[in-house]
């Protein structure tokens, strides 16, 4: 009986503790609109009325901002004050738009910002690219982590890269892992968003060596000779990284 109690503080312990990790306070400054007046969210809902009901479930619904906790935050937080856009028919230019300012996203996820400006990277800080494009920041059917779909991470990449899907015969065992295992997706100093260099990418996963031999084997073949040359996917041989119709190895 005694380990029973125990257990059940237990649980309600971390219970708790979740809870309060779960809800994130800002120390962002309010987005202002000269003029404007926060309102609570309520007040968007019957001309949003889809946007508010998913975004109640959403990760960024679990945000506050400090000094905010009477101004019902939510679409606040991102879109600025809505008074004037409620009194004046409404008007978008009177609303804040992240989609048209990706430094509205950058108010509180400063590491993007930095990987934005890296040598290789999504055209995001040239306005050619929307945050929004990639993740879901209303929806409730997201993962928390990345607003991203829950069904599958990668189909957010085929919707610029087509060519990528597939079905393809021979499949690269990678791609059920995600885009992400091969490439940084916001940038990288490597070409191609690649999170490691040439070779280097590949032997993360392809590392295998013959004990007692100074010949370097991927699977049953000597590669000794040919890693010195640079990538796995240069120079005609692994050149289908994401998927072949014609060879096991992932040749066209």
């Amino acid at each position: 009986m005694k380990k029973s109690w125990l257990f059940f503080l237990l649980i309600l312990t971390l219970g708790i503790t979740s809870c309060a990790i779960y809800r994130k306070t800002l120390v962002v400054a309010p987005l202002e609109i000269p003029g404007a007046k926060h309102v609570n969210m309520r007040f968007c809902a019957p001309c949003h009325k889809e946007r508010v009901e998913s975004f109640e479930g959403s990760t960024h619904a679990r945000l506050s901002a400090k000094g905010m906790e009477k101004a019902g935050l939510g679409c606040s937080i991102c879109h600025g004050p809505g008074s004037l856009h409620m009194e004046k028919a409404y008007e978008p230019d009177l609303i804040i738009n992240p989609d048209k300012n990706p430094e509205i996203c950058f108010r509180c996820h400063l590491d993007k910002k930095a990987e934005f400006r890296l040598q290789y990277r999504h055209p995001v800080l040239k306005g050619l690219v929307s945050c929004s494009d990639c993740h879901d920041l209303h929806g409730r059917d997201a993962r928390a982590w990345t607003l991203t779909s829950f069904s599958d991470t990668n189909q957010v990449c085929f919707k610029c890269h087509p060519e990528q899907r597939g079905p393809f015969v021979f499949e690269h065992e990678a791609m059920r892992e995600g885009c992400t295992v091969c490439h940084k997706v916001h940038g990288s100093v490597n070409d191609k968003l690649l999170i490691a260099r040439d070779s280097n990418l590949c032997l993360r996963c392809h590392f295998q060596t013959q004990l007692n031999s100074a010949r370097f084997l991927i699977g049953d073949s000597n590669h000794t000779g040919r890693m010195p040359e640079g990538s796995c996917f240069s120079g005609g041989c692994h050149t289908a990284v994401h998927g072949s119709n014609f060879d096991d190895h992932l040749r066209y």
